[in-house]
């Protein structure tokens, strides 16, 4: 009965410590077929994924020059007469074959595929193991030679890491698709009109949309250790914050925001927390009205400007200094406003261009 020698349980733990370390699929495939030669020597090994309904076949060689889309192309036309992918189709197989337990060398060669393919790469044998996959998918890794065939040893030793390759491509999937859905979380941040940042409890910063860093800079003169903490002042405030949850005396008072003001704006900031982690939302708030914003309400340019000073409480002498007409010109504006928002007074259309701006439409 074969076993295997101490040298080759060794040289398998190494590998499979390699094959556990976290990564994604393309990591995964890539680490494989460079360090299975090590315990199997092969001198082309492949990952590849064959979609046997549509006849197309994804492949990752090493070495990166062993073969390339051309020889790919000449595959996917006689994948057909692969035994070893047809023994996949009619039923998975987790155990290492050979082209040599169903083909005799005779037989291979008169295939199509080892002339158009094979012979081509100076391979004639193959050994593979195969990986979890729905149908009609066949996801496998494949080991050539030239020469000489695999031995039972080989297949014992792949037939002894295939457990541990199955479980290392399923940790690779779950990482590929928490990263996927990362990716998608990032992207949806990134299209709120707020601003994120997740800290870790001791104020690292694990996640920031782009709108949270610009308002940081604007507000506060940027983050602080290459982007990985937040500016002095606002950790100070938030360090006052999680204090007064943490008092074990009294019960905190309630949480207000901070709210900085800054040139007709304000930025409100707000903080969640749990044990783990703790999350603030910005929110950037224009405290002054725009002459933008009174036009969608109908107002020419001129008349929105108008009514900009106005509701900062010029009279029409000073907005006609500023702007350029005369204070009768003003006024004529002036009445024009009152009869578009439908008020009466100077002060009912200050109090209208106020309400414009407390919505958030200026």
């Amino acid at each position: 009965m074969q076993r295997l020698t101490n040298k080759d349980l060794l040289a398998l733990l190494e590998f499979i410590r390699e094959s556990y370390s976290i990564c994604d699929l393309d990591t995964f495939a890539q680490r494989v077929i460079s360090k299975l030669s090590r315990i199997v020597p092969s001198e082309i090994i492949s990952y590849n994924e064959v979609n046997l309904r549509r006849r197309r076949v994804a492949c990752l060689a090493h070495p990166q020059d062993a073969y390339g889309p051309a020889e790919n192309k000449i595959f996917e036309q006689h994948v057909d007469e692969h035994p070893l992918i047809m023994h996949q189709r009619k039923r998975r197989d987790n155990r290492a074959l050979k082209i040599s337990d169903f083909l005799s060398q005779r037989q291979f060669h008169h295939l199509g595929l080892y002339n158009e393919f094979f012979r081509r790469l100076s391979v004639d044998h193959q050994v593979a193991v195969v990986l979890p996959s729905p149908p009609p998918l066949v996801v496998g890794i494949a080991l050539n030679r030239s020469h000489r065939d695999y031995s039972e040893r080989d297949r014992l030793v792949l037939d002894t890491l295939s457990p541990y390759l199955v479980q290392a491509y399923r940790n690779a999937e779950a990482v590929t698709q928490t990263q996927g859905q990362l990716a998608l979380v990032k992207h949806t941040l990134e299209k709120l009109d707020q601003g994120v940042i997740v800290l870790t409890r001791d104020g690292r910063i694990t996640l920031a949309n782009a709108l949270a860093i610009q308002w940081i800079t604007t507000y506060f003169g940027g983050l602080s250790e290459r982007g990985s903490r937040l500016p002095e002042n606002l950790q100070r405030w938030l360090s006052h914050q999680e204090a007064l949850l943490d008092a074990k005396d009294d019960l905190p008072p309630p949480r207000k925001p901070l709210v900085v003001e800054r040139e007709a704006k304000r930025l409100v900031v707000r903080h969640l927390c749990e044990p783990a982690q703790c999350v603030l939302l910005f929110d950037e708030q224009q405290t002054a009205p725009s002459p933008q914003a009174f036009e969608r309400l109908g107002l020419s340019r001129r008349e929105a400007e108008v009514l900009l000073w106005v509701a900062q409480g010029k009279t029409n002498i000073e907005i006609g200094i500023i702007l350029g007409p005369s204070p009768r010109t003003v006024q004529k504006h002036l009445e024009h406003i009152f009869q578009k928002l439908g008020v009466e007074t100077r002060t009912a259309a200050a109090a209208k261009a106020h309400e414009i701006a407390s919505s958030g439409r200026g």
